[in-house]
């Protein structure tokens, strides 16, 4: 194997679990799975997320840090699983006390989306102000503005056919396709960031 195809393999993550925190890169993503989604960070939307960041920003500059969490369907019945929220604002407060020159993001899928809003909005304004970019993909509080973060920092993702979007609890293809978001999703945080 070439040592090109040998890098470009390492840049392929299929990992569904990632515990990259105390790597303190340049840019450290906290990430959160949707709903019944394996490991920490899931499979559907994390994963080519993160490929994407290695892509444009470079595997060398991205640390991940997925969020434990149940992932349970009465957690997102219940608007986001309150025990993730606070690993989530654990895990941003570890990034910035441990890494103080890394650069935040903040992402999550589903279920995961709804705890960045109310993972953020436990965050102590010093580290609030850390965030550098916040991604969300098939966001149930599509729309939601975050306190404590400024909303040009922010991107969402949802297709206009998403019933989750829409705040429902009803599944559809559309909100199982948010792979094909990872470039643009990667490009916007590129574009927040500086290296």
């Amino acid at each position: 194997m070439s040592s090109l195809s040998t890098e470009v393999a390492k840049r392929q993550s299929v990992s569904n679990t990632r515990n990259e925190l105390g790597l303190c890169r340049p840019i450290t993503v906290i990430f959160a799975r949707g709903t019944t989604e394996p490991g920490n960070v899931g499979a559907l939307t994390g994963p080519p997320f993160f490929n994407a960041l290695d892509a444009v920003i470079g595997t060398q500059n991205v640390g991940i840090q997925g969020v434990p969490y149940p992932a349970s369907i009465a957690g997102y019945l219940a608007g986001g699983d309150a025990g993730g929220s606070a690993n989530l604002a654990t895990l941003t407060q570890q990034a910035a006390s441990q890494c103080p020159d890394t650069q935040i993001v903040l992402s999550g899928y589903s279920q995961g989306a709804q705890l960045v809003h109310k993972g953020a909005a436990q965050l102590p304004a010093a580290v609030a102000s850390r965030v550098a970019a916040v991604v969300l993909f098939g966001d149930p509080f599509n729309g939601r503005a975050f306190p404590n973060i400024e909303a040009s920092k922010v991107k969402t993702f949802c297709f206009s056919a998403d019933l989750i979007c829409k705040d429902t609890i009803v599944v559809d293809a559309y909100h199982l396709a948010y792979s094909v978001d990872a470039v643009p999703a990667a490009q916007f945080v590129n574009s927040k960031v500086s290296l």
